[in-house]
């Protein structure tokens, strides 16, 4: 079946909204939104500091602002070693935000503004990917604690606040520093990595209902320690891939309609491990302290910088009036 024919059902409400969100204008190299039906603002989480201090503070970040001390400080997990990875998180309707640092999960309730321990993964992952598909946190990939590549998913179960491996969704190969994003509501795109015989360019699609397959188009050149997103650009729906060790300062955008990849505006610096979100509807890439917001056009690096230089961080969004300290 080919790339056009999947259904995107739901979300294509989601990439409407996001289109009307997409209307910006520029005042001193700052982007604000002239219209707005959902907003969604980034969370900061997680991450080592000056020193490879531990940082336990939640920045929030709006498409003009940063708030600090709007949400609760992230636990302090004690068992935490030197050489670990800071983790994922992924908003999930009506539930709060979930996330998972080095073998650790956490729930965050954001209205009440108070976190909860839960169960952790069944295999602790180092470079692994996460996703938010059907109202849930789907994980995938990595490699284990012997260094070898992780074929495996696993999925957040809210009845028992625990992780349940799904082997039937297996990849046929392993891979880490890669990037996962959802397609819909039940599918999601698995873009890059890098594996034992070294980085891949392949991008697959796994329909999480059937269990099936699809080996889509490859990226235009092997990429690994990148970061991608849904969004809508001029009207058209696709995946946004920036950055990444062997390819810098690149961005390419898969179009989902025809299929093909296309080169779109460079970022101003290269990077690799950094972030990339929408954030009121604009995409934002986060590396270290420095933000920078892509206008349509060209990317701008923004003179608001996080509170701390923070490596190994993690990133999600969630809606903005759960946040009323940041509205």
């Amino acid at each position: 079946m080919g790339l056009c024919c999947w259904n995107l059902g739901p979300l294509r409400a989601i990439l409407f909204v996001l289109e009307l969100t997409w209307m910006v204008q520029w005042s001193s190299g700052t982007p604000f939104i002239v219209q707005s039906l959902s907003s969604r603002y980034a969370i900061i989480l997680g991450g080592y500091g000056p020193g490879y201090r531990e940082l336990k503070d939640v920045e929030v970040v709006k498409h003009d602002r940063i708030c600090k001390n709007a949400i609760s400080e992230v636990p302090t997990d004690p068992g935490r070693f030197l050489g670990d990875i800071s983790g994922m998180a992924e908003y999930i309707n009506n539930t709060g935000v979930l996330f998972c640092r080095h073998s650790t999960c956490w729930m965050l309730t954001v209205g009440p503004n108070t976190w909860k321990k839960v169960g952790g993964f069944q295999n602790r992952r180092d470079r692994a990917a996460s996703a938010a598909v059907d109202d849930t946190m789907v994980v995938l990939g990595g490699r284990d604690v012997d260094g070898l590549d992780i074929i495996g998913f696993e999925i957040f179960d809210l009845k028992s606040n625990s992780w349940v491996s799904k082997p039937e969704w297996n990849m046929a190969q392993g891979r880490y520093s890669f990037c996962a994003v959802p397609y819909n509501q039940t599918a999601l795109l698995v873009i890059g990595g890098y594996t034992k015989d070294g980085a891949i360019s392949s991008v697959e699609l796994l329909d999480t209902k059937s269990g099936r397959w699809e080996i889509l188009e490859d990226l235009p050149r092997a990429r690994y320690g990148h970061s991608c997103l849904l969004m809508e650009w001029a009207g058209r729906e696709g995946v946004l891939v920036s950055g990444g060790a062997l390819t810098g300062n690149d961005v390419d955008f898969l179009d989902l309609k025809t299929g093909k990849w296309e080169s779109f505006a460079r970022l101003p610096f290269s990077t690799d491990g950094h972030k990339m979100v929408l954030v009121e509807g604009i995409p934002t890439v986060f590396s270290w302290e420095r933000i920078d917001q892509f206008d349509g056009t060209k990317w701008i690096t923004l003179d608001q910088r996080l509170g701390n230089s923070r490596s190994a961080f993690t990133v999600t969004t969630i809606p903005g009036h759960l946040v009323p300290k940041c509205l």
